[in-house]
């Protein structure tokens, strides 16, 4: 997973919004008594006060994973 086509927010309701990299779904926040975050694979989850801060979860772990990437 790479950041080069940077992360895009649809909101698909009201109280769920997706982000995709390119066609690649990364994750999902959703609105339940705080935004919470799951990446598509799990491996990244978590509660936030804003939404702004459930989107910055996810890009950073996906800035984390290019940093590290070795191919």
């Amino acid at each position: 997973m790479t950041l080069l086509d940077g992360i895009s927010w649809v909101e698909v309701d009201a109280h769920h919004w997706e982000g995709s990299s390119g066609q690649v779904l990364v994750g999902v926040v959703s609105w339940q008594d705080g935004y919470v975050l799951r990446s598509s694979g799990g491996e990244v989850n978590g509660t936030h006060s804003t939404l702004d801060s459930a989107k910055a979860q996810l890009e950073s772990w996906i800035r984390w994973l290019d940093s590290t990437s070795t191919t």
